[in-house]
C-alpha cells in the first residue's frame, strides 16, 4: 500500500491540511452565501433552495466519481475538486444577482464532493482495516477544525467595518484562504500514484448500487449519516435567519455555529475512548436522538446562552456520527467497490441535503422558519430509532 512508504506521514498530514483549509472555506463561505442571498433579496424559500442546489449536482455525480477513484484516479479527482473549491468563492464575491450566486453555490458543492470522495477513499487505499477508525477520525477532526476556523473568521471579517456586514469583502478574503488548498494538494502528491485500472477490468469486479445497498448494515448507516448532514446544512443555512429575527449579529451567529464545530472536535478527539466503553451502535443511536432533541428546541429557546447549549450538545453528537458511519460502510465492501460505497453514502447525504431543505423551505411559507428545525430534529430522532433496532448487528 502507498500509505506505508517513508513519506506516508507527510502526505497524510498534507491531506489533513487540505481538509482543514477546504472545510474552513466551505463552512465560512456557505454562511456568507446565506447572508449574500438575503442581501440580493432572497427569502427563506430561496435560502432553502440555495442549500438544496449546493448538493443537487453532487448527488447526481457521486457514484461516477466513486468509480473513477476506484480505478485509481483519486489524485486527479482531488485536484479538480481543489480548483472548484477556489474559483466559485471568487464568483460568489462578484455575483450581481441570485442566478450567478446559484451557479457559484452549485460549483462549490461539486468541489466539496470531489475533494471529499478522494480524501476518504485514499485512506482505505493506503492503510489497513485496523487503522481505518483512527485515520477517519483524524480526517473528520480536520473537517471540524476547518469549520471551527472558517466560521468565526468569515463572521469577523464581515463585521470588521463596524457598520453593516461587509459580505463581499469577506468572500474575497475566503477566496485567498481557499487558495491554500493548492499548496496542500501538492503535499498529498508525495503519496505517489495509484495504478490505474481500465474500465473493462474495473467492470468485472464492480457491483451495482442496489447490490451494494443490500449489504447488511448499509442502509441504517447511510440514514444516520443523511439525517446528520442535512441537520448540519439546515442549521448553517437557517441559523442566520433565526439570528436576524431575534436581533443577533453576524458575529454572534457565526460564533454559535463555531461552538457546534468545537464540540465536534472534542467528540472526535475522544471517539476512541468512547468506542472502548460503548458499542458503535449504542453511540450512533444515542447521538442521533440527542442531536434531534436539541435541533427541535432551537426555534423555541432562542436566547444566546440557550442556543449555545443546544449547539454544543448537537455538535458533540454530530461529531460522532460521521467517522463511525465512514468506517462502517468502508469495511462492508471489497476493495474494488470501496470508493463506490463511500460515494453511495455521500450520495445519500446529498439526497437528504437536496430533499429535506427543499421541502422544509416550502413549508416556511406557511409555518415560519422554525419548521425547518422541527423536521430536521424529527428525522434525526427517527434515524436513532432505526439504528437502535439494528442493535443486534455485529460490526
Amino acid at each position: 500500500m502507498p500509505g506505508f512508504s517513508s513519506s506516508s506521514r507527510v502526505w497524510f498530514l498534507g491531506l489533513i491540511l487540505h481538509t482543514v483549509v477546504a472545510h474552513a472555506t466551505y463552512n465560512g463561505v456557505r454562511v456568507l452565501i446565506s447572508y449574500r442571498t438575503l442581501e440580493l433579496g432572497g427569502t427563506g424559500v430561496v435560502l432553502g433552495l440555495m442549500t438544496a442546489c449546493y448538493s443537487l449536482v453532487p448527488l447526481l455525480t457521486a457514484l461516477f466519481v466513486g468509480r473513477l477513484v476506484d480505478r485509481g484516479y483519486a489524485t486527479a479527482v482531488l485536484w479538480t475538486g481543489t480548483i472548484l473549491s477556489v474559483l466559485p468563492v471568487a464568483l460568489a464575491a462578484v455575483a450581481p444577482n441570485l442566478g450567478v450566486l446559484l451557479v457559484a453555490t452549485m460549483s462549490l458543492g461539486i468541489g466539496q464532493l470531489l475533494t471529499t470522495v478522494a480524501s476518504q477513499a485514499l485512506i482505505p487505499q493506503s492503510f489497513p482495516a485496523s487503522a481505518l477508525t483512527a485515520k477517519f477520525g483524524h480526517l473528520t477532526l480536520g473537517v471540524s477544525i476547518g469549520q471551527t476556523i472558517g466560521l468565526p473568521v468569515a463572521g469577523m471579517i464581515a463585521d470588521s467595518t463596524g457598520g453593516s456586514p461587509h459580505i463581499v469583502g469577506a468572500l474575497w478574503f475566503m477566496t485567498a484562504i481557499s487558495a491554500l488548498t493548492l499548496v496542500a494538494a501538492v503535499i498529498v502528491m508525495l503519496r505517489g500514484r495509484t495504478p490505474h485500472i481500465s474500465r473493462a477490468e474495473a467492470a468485472k469486479d464492480s457491483r451495482t448500487p442496489w447490490s451494494l445497498l443490500s449489504i447488511r448494515g448499509m442502509k441504517p448507516a447511510i440514514l444516520a449519516s443523511m439525517t446528520t448532514l442535512a441537520a448540519v446544512d439546515l442549521m448553517t443555512a437557517y441559523l442566520p435567519l433565526i439570528g436576524q429575527q431575534n436581533g443577533l449579529s453576524v458575529t454572534t451567529v457565526t460564533w454559535l455555529l463555531t461552538l457546534r464545530t468545537l464540540a465536534s472536535v472534542v467528540s472526535r478527539l475522544i471517539i476512541g475512548m468512547l468506542t472502548r466503553r460503548w458499542s458503535n451502535l449504542a453511540l450512533l443511536w444515542t447521538a442521533s436522538v440527542l442531536a434531534g432533541t436539541c435541533v427541535l428546541l432551537i426555534p423555541v429557546l432562542t436566547q444566546t446562552w440557550t442556543l449555545a447549549i443546544l449547539l454544543l450538545v448537537a455538535g458533540f453528537c454530530f461529531g460522532l456520527t460521521q467517522p463511525l458511519t465512514m468506517t462502517w460502510v468502508s469495511t462492508l465492501a471489497d476493495p474494488a467497490n470501496r470508493a463506490a460505497v463511500l460515494s453511495i453514502r455521500l450520495a445519500g447525504n446529498r439526497l437528504s441535503q437536496v430533499a429535506i431543505p427543499s421541502g422544509a423551505s416550502l413549508l416556511t411559507v406557511f409555518a415560519g422558519s422554525g419548521i425547518v428545525f422541527t423536521i430536521s430534529g424529527a428525522l434525526l430522532i427517527a434515524a436513532g430509532g432505526v439504528t437502535w433496532r439494528n442493535h443486534h448487528e455485529k460490526w
